[in-house]
């Protein structure tokens, strides 16, 4: 199946959306440190990458998660803790609801 089109606003608007949820009630703090890789990847249009990548998914299969959305997990894995490894990554995305969100 092929990945479906993610526009960046969409991305943009659950960012957001789901900062203010769970950062607003003050159970959360982001720290200065981290505001950087927010301002980054708001930024940063990935959305492109999907439809670049079209042609390399097959018709038949499960739905695909979203290339861009991959790809911005990637990078933040990059920009933060590139030492653990993917596999540890993930559950640390688990663990912190800030990287999972971004």
């Amino acid at each position: 199946m092929k990945p479906v089109l993610i526009p960046h606003a969409t991305y943009q608007n659950s960012v957001l959306h789901r900062l203010s949820q769970y950062y607003s009630g003050g159970v959360f703090v982001i720290v200065n440190d981290d505001w950087h890789l927010v301002v980054k990847l708001w930024m940063t249009d990935l959305s492109y990458i999907t439809t670049l990548l079209q042609d390399g998914y097959d018709l038949k299969g499960p739905q695909p998660r979203d290339p861009a959305s991959m790809l911005r997990s990637y990078l933040l894995f990059l920009m933060t803790k590139p030492e653990i490894g993917v596999t540890e990554w993930i559950n640390e995305m688990k663990r912190i609801p800030y990287y999972a969100i971004l």
